[in-house]
């Protein structure tokens, strides 16, 4: 079952990111160069919010460890690496709705570690 979260989009300000969350996600709603984007609110790093972030130049920058990524596309303006997961965005009656996709099922702890130990990093 897809989950929508919605805010104003007189809400949004350029270039100032805003959390929504639903379904117990959090979601980086942001205006940039006047489009609407949402991504996962969490750093690929260690999952640290990023609405409170320092933005500049479309950049937002992680306040946990300094990760930088493009809000406009998601990607890591610092380093090739893992991109925020964006999510579908449409706008109605003023409204800017974020659609979440269902959750992936939650991996059982065998599977959790060998995915850990395939990718070479620790638990």
């Amino acid at each position: 079952m897809t989950v929508t979260v919605s805010v104003p989009r007189d809400q949004l300000r350029e270039g100032g990111p805003l959390r929504l969350e639903a379904d117990s996600r959090a979601v980086l709603v942001v205006l940039v160069d006047g489009e609407v984007a949402a991504y996962e609110d969490g750093c690929r790093h260690r999952g640290t919010s990023l609405v409170d972030g320092a933005v500049r130049d479309c950049v937002v920058t992680c306040p946990g460890h300094f990760w930088r990524y493009d809000l406009r596309t998601g990607a890591r303006a610092d380093t090739v690496g893992e991109p925020l997961p964006r999510f579908a965005v449409r706008q109605e009656d003023g409204l800017v709705l974020v659609d979440l996709p269902d959750l992936p099922p939650a991996m059982s702890m065998r599977e959790t570690l060998l995915a850990a130990a395939r990718a070479g990093r620790p638990t």
